[in-house]
Parts: C-alpha cells; structure tokens; sequence
C-alpha cells in the first residue's frame, strides 16, 4: 500500500497555490466574475484586459496581477498566457467585430497555447443550435444555426475540440445561456435592469411568452472553473443551465416586484428590428438571433450536473435582487 506523508501534501499544495489561472477578457461580466470566484478559492489570478485602468478600478484591493495586450497580436497574447496552468477564454467584443476579429483572437490563443500544459477553457454560448428543435437544449442538439454569428461559433468550438483530439491542446468548452447580475452590462441587461429601478418600462426581445434560459454570472463563473480544473471533463462540450427556464413576462414581473413598481414592460418585436436595423448596427446584428427569443430556448445541463454532482444554483429572485443592487451602487 502506498504511503501519503505529510510533506508530499505540503508539496502539492504549495505546488497547487503557484499555479497560474489567467483570465482573458477579464473586466467583462463572465471574466469579472470568474475573477472574482477565482480569488475566493485562493488561486493565483493574471487579468488581461485592454484596459489596465478599468481593470484596477474594477479589481482595487485584491490580489490580482493586471496585464494590458491585446489578443489581435500574437506576440502579446504568447505574453499574456506565459506560464498558465488554466487560461480562461472570456473575450467578449462588440457584435459588429466577431466575424473579423474572433477568428484572429482565436488563432493566436491556439498558436501561443500549442505543445504547452495549460488547459484552455472556452466560454460559449448558444448561438450555433438556431432554432430549438425539442422542449431543450443538450449538448448533442442539431448545430444547424443559419446565423453568421452562429455558424461562427460552431466553427470556433468545433476547432478547439479538434486541436484537443490531436494533441496539440487541452481545452474544455461550456456553453450558457444568457448572463445577468453584477458587471453584466450590455444592451440586453441595461434596460432590463436600469429602466425598472427608475420605474421606467423594461425591455425584452421578441416574445414575452416563450421559456428562456437565463444564468446568473456568479453560477456561471463556479460552473466553468469547476469544469476546468476537472480533468474528466477536457475535450468534450458542457452545457451549465443555472436556475429554471422563465418567460420574459416572468423575470420583468420578479425584477418590479423586488422594487415595489407595477410591472412596465415592451417588446422589440420582429417587424421593428426589421426597421430599424438597416440605420442601427447593433439592432441588425440582433435580428439574426431572433429564432432564439421568439420561440423556447432552454438549456439542458443533466450531463454537467451528473458528472460534476452540482445541483445547486441560486435562485432567480436573490440572482435579480443582488443583480438590483449593483445596478442601483454603480448608476
């Protein structure tokens, strides 16, 4: 029988403490809150960002090293990852940027990460299934997504996948679906969120009726450590589901009546993105992800939580109500 000693475990966790988990894109709302979870488990944090400054106001009082690159050079991204364990793929730009910028980002990531022990984790999202086809969403749901930003996706996660498959790289890929709560700040969560506090109309996207997978950014940022500090799970696709599916009507009716407000709410439907997308860029990159909120789109996590034993996610009235208070500290 094999004998542990004491000093071996000491060993391990000094080893384990010096361990390096660097988070690209680490000001942004899954970046931030990877951070942040990060820091609670005691683990040794690089943030890269393109903006060094926003990131020390962000990050101010904690034990973090701040890194400024841009992930469009490769030299800078080859720096950026130097002596990684886990390297956090949360880059998020604008709409507009993914079919240009994405693949380049990507490229460099793979090509500085190539041959080395790192583990590249993946944050995705939904957008490569399209139109739900079934009551859910599993990761073996039809990739049949007719959208630019769709098929780009499939092609970003299908190429890890392969680089992991040949050796050349250790990547795990975890899909959610929408995020909110504390530093989520985008043209979905700004008027979902700021508008009500002010007693002002709520916004959401295409039908108020239909189920939609919502996660909070905090159950996200457990979720996708845990997946990528958990060797079973490299090399194969995760959906994390976070709390049960709502209908838009739903969540505004829980975001009011945590204010105390009657419930105002407004739907950019259909007929008004078509109008309006050929003047506002963001509204027409949005008008091909409409399949996703004019009809059911939710997320099955089973094989995550079976193989992980996570079951537990926090509920959406303390999710909208600590995602409330942020919103009201930092307006």
């Amino acid at each position: 029988m094999n004998t542990v000693h004491l000093t071996d475990v000491v060993k391990e966790m000094k080893n384990n403490e010096q361990k390096i988990s660097v988070v690209l894109g680490g000001t942004g709302g899954i970046g931030s809150a990877v951070v942040r979870e990060l820091i609670e488990k005691k683990r040794a944090v690089r943030v890269v960002t393109r903006n060094e400054a926003h990131a020390q106001e962000l990050f101010k009082g904690m034990k973090v090293e701040i890194v400024q690159a841009d992930m469009l050079s490769l030299e800078q991204t080859r720096k950026a990852v130097e002596g990684a364990a886990y390297v956090y793929h949360c880059i998020g730009i604008p709409y507009t940027r993914w079919l240009k910028d994405f693949p380049i980002i990507q490229k460099n990531i793979i090509e500085a990460m190539v041959g080395k022990e790192a583990v590249l984790a993946y944050a995705d999202n939904l957008y490569m299934y399209g139109k739900a086809n079934g009551e859910k969403i599993a990761e073996e749901h039809p990739q049949e997504a007719t959208s630019k930003k769709g098929q780009l996706r499939r092609r970003l996660a299908e190429e890890l996948l392969e680089k992991h498959k040949e050796g050349k790289l250790k990547t795990v890929v975890v899909r959610f679906g929408d995020f909110y709560g504390p530093n989520v700040v985008n043209g979905f969560t700004i008027p979902l969120f700021k508008n009500p506090i002010a007693n002002k109309t709520a916004s959401w996207i295409g039908d108020l009726e239909q189920k939609h997978s919502l996660i909070y950014i905090d159950d996200a940022a457990k979720g996708f450590i845990e997946a990528t500090e958990n060797p079973e799970l490299y090399g194969k696709i995760w959906h994390i589901e976070g709390a049960e599916a709502v209908t838009g009507r739903e969540f505004i009716e829980m975001i009011f009546g945590q204010l105390g407000y009657k419930p105002k709410m407004k739907v950019l439907k259909k007929g008004t993105i078509s109008f309006l997308s050929p003047f506002v860029p963001i509204v027409k990159e949005i008008k091909e992800l409409l399949d996703q909120w004019e009809h059911p789109f939710v997320i099955d996590g089973t094989k995550y939580r079976e193989v992980t034993g996570i079951n537990g996610y926090t509920s959406h009235k303390e999710a909208i109500a600590r995602t409330l208070a942020w919103f009201e500290e930092n307006n």
